[in-house]
């Protein structure tokens, strides 16, 4: 399974692709916070938290915040990482080949998964870091102690990347069944904007707990406090142990 990670890592580093969702992370995210843009793709978004953040994005913690809402246009872009990792092997059916030379298909789902996840820190740790050098060069002051700025950061981070991640995971669930790249790469962006719009129009409170994109985002809005995580990262670790292992029964039953 580590060779696979590392084939999988090797291989997407040699497309232009990779490299062009970077620099589209890094641009993106240092127009948005030089320039005070706070947005994103909520649908069920408080509009007075969004106009109070844009006026007072003087410090670099408040502009750091304003990123992680606007990372939500990321999924976007993202998709061109899931397309690299898993789709195209789909779409040319070559991924019968990694099964044949003796991975388990279990292995080859949590290999895909697991180079997604990296895949994602890397650029979400390249959107924050960007957000940090951005706020400064606009010389804005740090807005708490850097120690703490650093923490609260890694960890908004570390919660982004993982929480999108299950979203991929379940898009590789549907590409799985499907079979289709389009029916996947459609479920990726449909899936926060029909969860959001379930809850305004049914009121159940549940629906929260699997609007994955918007975890970081509620943090930031301060909507989800530090003490409620552990149920969102229970819906979350049920969703992506459900889909690997779907995944790998659905493979198994496929004909080689």
């Amino acid at each position: 399974m580590i060779n696979q990670i590392r084939a999988d890592f090797y291989r997407q580093l040699r497309t232009w692709g990779f490299g062009l969702v970077m620099g589209l992370t890094v641009v993106y995210c240092a127009v948005c916070v030089w320039f005070k843009s706070v947005g994103g793709v909520m649908v069920n978004a408080p509009l007075s938290a969004l106009d109070e953040l844009t006026a007072k994005q003087t410090t670099v913690r408040a502009g750091i915040r304003g990123a992680t809402i606007n990372s939500s246009v990321l999924l976007y872009v993202f998709i061109a990482l899931f397309v690299i990792v898993i789709g195209y092997e789909f779409s040319q059916q070559t991924y019968k080949n990694t099964l044949i030379s003796g991975i388990s298909r279990l292995q080859f789902i949590l290999a895909k998964y697991l180079t997604l996840l990296l895949d994602l820190f890397i650029a979400l740790a390249l959107f924050y870091l960007t957000a940090l050098i951005t706020g400064r060069l606009a010389g804005r002051a740090w807005g708490t102690a850097l120690p703490h700025l650093l923490q609260e950061t890694g960890l908004t981070l570390v919660t982004s990347t993982f929480f999108i991640s299950v979203v991929f995971s379940l898009a590789m669930l549907v590409l799985i069944a499907s079979g289709s790249l389009v029916i996947s790469a459609v479920f990726i962006v449909i899936w926060p904007l029909a969860v959001s719009l379930g809850s305004i129009l049914t009121n159940w409170h549940w629906l929260s707990y699997i609007d994955f994109f918007n975890v970081a985002a509620g943090i930031s809005f301060g909507t989800i406090h530090t003490g409620e995580l552990w149920r969102y990262l229970l819906v979350s670790v049920v969703a992506l142990t459900v889909s690997v292992l779907a995944g790998a029964e659905l493979i198994q039953h496929k004909e080689l």
